[in-house]
């Protein structure tokens, strides 16, 4: 029997630490819920489990963007409502206008009725704003992050709403651009008075060789011999003076200032003008009400992805209580067994005081 080393009891007591240290990892784990606090307890399972994370937190403030986006359409969708309504009851005014039966001052008042619709509208392209971002001015072409990677954009464009910014898509080109050129329809308006101006224009066909375009404006004339993208661009540019006029003479009795009254023939150039007008707002509403639909879809798989994303990363970073809750048990037994071995141990080498006496 030997009593300078007490071997027993240093086996007891390293087994003792080794069972206190595992108890208190799982001690950590059940108190925090997961099961990796540092990266020494799974160094793999950490760097999986941080990219997921990140994927995870990316991909919840996606879906938080197009929330953005949809209210950004439902914004703009409910003013251009609005604006559709009185270019409706402008087509109403223009047809009532065109009416030969009616009196000059019949006109007028149908006129100023009008320009303070069109008005109307002005003042609403101006004010629609989103996060102190005007909505209807043409320059709100933006990228909604809809995904947790860089680019993932869903591209919001709506264009200017105004009457000359309507005025200037009148007179867009339609058709494909090139040396075999189809058909391009530039404006329907067969005869045209604008106030003291009057341009005539007819269907613009390009078949080989132009039709003859008069009137006062520089854009106004198209020689046969022009290249094609010169008719587009020259025909283009006409259109909008035209409609830009078109709108201006409806709009100057505005307030009850006495300026030109409009005629039977601008009437009639209003109508065509609010029906091309009603098309393009129209179209507008139609592209949101599609970009607004293909939010919600992408919100919907968003949020599919953040769960199931989630779901994946809780498998590897969250403690299983049921399992840890064992081991825990298993450990504290062992804990309490070791102490007990450790006291008998420390008494052992009391025996060897009956050798002494």
């Amino acid at each position: 029997m030997i009593v300078k080393h007490n071997i027993t009891a240093m086996n007891s007591n390293r087994m003792l630490g080794l069972t206190t240290k595992s108890q208190a990892k799982s001690t950590e784990k059940l108190s925090s819920g997961y099961k990796i606090n540092r990266a020494a307890d799974d160094a793999a399972g950490l760097s999986i489990s941080e990219k997921m994370r990140r994927q995870v937190r990316g991909l919840t403030q996606a879906s938080a963007n197009a929330q953005d986006g949809i209210s950004v359409v439902q914004t703009a969708e409910g003013a251009l409502n609005e604006v559709e309504d009185m270019l409706q009851r402008m087509n109403e005014l223009a047809v009532k206008g065109e009416n030969g039966t009616l009196t000059t001052s019949d006109r007028a008042a149908i006129q100023a009725e009008i320009g303070q619709l069109m008005s109307e509208v002005d003042r609403v392209q101006s004010t629609t704003t989103f996060n102190e971002m005007n909505l209807l001015d043409g320059k709100f072409i933006k990228g909604v992050q809809v995904g947790a990677e860089a680019g993932q954009h869903i591209d919001i464009s709506i264009k200017n709403m105004s009457m000359t910014g309507l005025a200037t898509y009148i007179g867009e080109w339609k058709g494909n651009v090139g040396t075999n050129s189809k058909l391009y329809t530039a404006i329907t308006y067969n005869a045209l008075n604008v106030s003291s101006t009057t341009v005539q224009v007819t269907s613009y066909t390009v078949k080989g060789t132009a039709n003859t375009i008069q009137g006062t404006t520089a854009a106004s004339q198209v020689s046969s011999s022009a290249t094609t993208e010169n008719k587009k661009y020259k025909m283009v540019a006409m259109n909008k003076d035209i409609a830009t006029k078109l709108v201006t003479t409806f709009q100057n009795l505005v307030g009850g200032n006495a300026k030109t009254v409009a005629t039977t023939q601008d009437f009639n150039s209003l109508n065509a003008f609010i029906k091309g007008a009603l098309q393009i707002v129209s179209s507008q509403r139609s592209d949101l009400g599609a970009i607004q639909n293909r939010l919600e879809h992408t919100i919907s798989n968003l949020d599919n992805i953040v769960e199931n994303t989630q779901s994946a990363e809780a498998a590897i970073r969250d403690t299983d209580i049921a399992t840890e809750m064992v081991q825990y048990s298993n450990n504290n037994i062992l804990q309490q067994a070791g102490t007990s071995m450790l006291s008998q141990a420390n008494q052992g080498n009391q025996l060897a005081l009956s050798l002494l006496g």
